[in-house]
């Protein structure tokens, strides 16, 4: 070739072999399944076989679950929270209920009313199931036992002025506060009341109608309500003349 740009001929297709290459050096390697590999690594022996198939044999009989079982393990149920919670708060308010009517029954009661007082109020606390309620009718109740032996100095009027203002603080922790015996704790608290008093009768008038001769509205009362939703105040009246001592403070 005398010119740089040419380019070697390709070799033709069938042609003869170059000099100098033997026809074995231009064979390919051998593929692993051909005689030659095989020549290269002995085959398996008949121990080998023997445990491949032992091996095989296993795994194929054992059961899909159980080899599910190896590897992941079944969800396990979730507790039923709520349940379990309703129950314990139910255990708490039992172990609540029974410290406070042990804490009542201690009370060194001799008048007559005032035990038969502490007897209803304990019934009253044990329909209650809600420690939160629980506390607030106990705390309100708890302040009136006993009332008797410590107002025993006093004069009639001094003696009134007391109850009027125990009553209506004992109206004033419970307001807002809603139970079942609701009603029934205020009309015990009034007979009590009336009991303590040498003149005097205190009484209940929740779900009454409004009556401005008897009651007179609390502040957050509606102006046109007609009945009584909550009571703040007991009616006072005089036992001798049946006469208002004391208007009911009420919420309308």
């Amino acid at each position: 070739m005398s010119e740089s740009n040419e380019l070697f001929p390709f070799p033709a297709m069938g042609g003869s072999e170059s000099k100098g290459e033997s026809p074995a050096s231009s064979e390919l390697p051998a593929f692993p399944c051909s005689e030659d590999h095989t020549a290269e690594e002995p085959p398996l022996s008949s121990d080998e076989l023997r445990k491949i198939r032992r091996l095989l044999a296993g795994s194929g009989n054992q059961p899909e679950i159980a080899r599910n079982s190896e590897t992941e393990l079944p969800p396990m149920p979730l507790p039923n929270t709520t349940a379990a919670a309703v129950q314990a708060e139910a255990v708490a308010a039992n172990t609540l209920q029974q410290q406070l009517i042990t804490q009542w029954e201690s009370l060194n009661l001799t008048e007559a009313f005032e035990i038969e007082a502490r007897n209803q109020f304990c019934e009253v606390l044990k329909t209650i199931g809600d420690n939160r309620v629980l506390i607030k009718v106990w705390g309100a109740a708890n302040s009136l036992l006993p009332v008797k032996s410590n107002l025993r100095h006093g004069t009639p009027d001094q003696k009134l002025f007391m109850l009027i203002t125990l009553g209506e603080r004992f109206l004033q922790q419970l307001a807002g506060v809603i139970f079942a015996e609701r009603k029934r704790l205020l009309k015990t608290v009034a007979r009590y009341l009336s009991e303590v008093s040498e003149n005097c009768s205190f009484i209940q008038m929740e779900g009454e109608t409004f009556n401005p001769q008897y009651h007179e509205r609390a502040p957050g009362s509606m102006p046109s309500g007609k009945s009584i939703r909550e009571m703040h105040g007991f009616l006072v009246t005089s036992r001798s003349s049946n006469q208002v001592v004391k208007t009911a403070l009420v919420l309308t």
